[in-house]
């Protein structure tokens, strides 16, 4: 049980109540006129992610379809490919995919350079069956296709051969698929 004092202590820190002598721990309209204000929260910037993602998360909520659009009309104006990156929130190597792509300088600045990446949310509840029955069969993920800016099929690439076999992925595969895939100059 709170005593007293203590009550009032922390109604005076907090500035809860005007009515400290009652232990009152309720604010009163008056009480939230003489609180100092914090900044609003902020929304997190589209940009807190690497400046090649036009979607960086995945999503139950997503439409693939809009998403698709918008990436290619991004594409066709920064003269780039697409990757669509196929996978989920359950899937470890997804995750892993992403921290490496970001992570990694040289492949970052592949893709920074000369792609445009899109995650595609495939889970058990929502697997994107209409969207993806367009291309070919995954057989695991996270799974990459690659398309040109008119969203026309190029390329279909397992990563489980970019894999270093532990929990990471080969620089000089990861590379080597990127400059493949790439709009040559």
């Amino acid at each position: 049980m709170l005593t007293l004092n203590y009550k009032i202590m922390i109604c005076m820190t907090v500035g809860l109540c005007s009515h400290v002598a009652t232990g009152c721990n309720r604010p009163t309209e008056a009480d939230a006129s003489k609180r100092p204000t914090r900044p609003a929260l902020r929304a997190p910037r589209e940009n807190a992610f690497p400046s090649f993602y036009t979607v960086a998360h995945y999503g139950e909520d997503r439409d693939v379809e809009a998403d698709l659009q918008m990436t290619l009309v991004r594409a066709v104006d920064e003269n780039k490919r697409v990757l669509l990156q196929v996978g989920g929130e359950w899937c470890g190597w997804c995750k892993s995919m992403s921290r490496y792509f970001e992570k990694n300088e040289n492949v970052r600045a592949l893709l920074e350079k000369n792609y445009l990446l899109m995650k595609v949310t495939y889970t058990q509840n929502h697997t994107n069956e209409a969207f993806l029955s367009k291309y070919p069969k995954i057989r695991a993920y996270p799974h990459l296709f690659v398309l040109d800016a008119e969203g026309k099929l190029l390329h279909s690439q397992d990563t489980a051969e970019l894999e270093d076999g532990k929990d990471s992925y080969v620089e000089e595969k990861a590379v080597a698929f990127l400059e493949e895939w790439k709009i040559k100059e």
